[in-house]
């Protein structure tokens, strides 16, 4: 687990103060999506199973899968609104999920 910022497009993901950012103000995102965001973020740009986000988003904790589907809408819901719209998370059907457009992810 990264404990670095992560920034990418318009986006700060700040793991250690727990938020996600877009221009510096804060986003409404559960502790959940931010658990997912980040995990999509480290695979930098391959696909991240749903079993594995699961995990992440939910540690120690049995959940459905349907689970990571409302999280998922719900953070494509907040990135994807803006002057940036644009697809971020895209379905890799039966698989997983890949976080989109962020080559200029990295650390900070």
């Amino acid at each position: 687990m990264a404990l670095t910022d992560f920034t990418f497009g318009p986006f700060t993901l700040d793991p250690l103060a727990r938020r996600l950012l877009r221009n510096g103000v804060t986003l409404p995102v559960a502790a959940s999506g931010l658990r997912i965001i980040e995990a999509l973020l480290e695979a930098n740009g391959g696909v991240v199973t749903k079993e594995y986000l699961i995990e992440r988003g939910w540690p120690g904790t049995i959940v459905e899968e349907g689970n990571l589907t409302v999280q998922i809408a719900k953070l494509r819901s907040t990135l994807e609104t803006g002057d940036d719209r644009g697809e971020w998370i895209v379905t890799i059907p039966r698989v997983g999920y890949r976080l989109m457009r962020h080559d200029h992810s990295k650390p900070a």
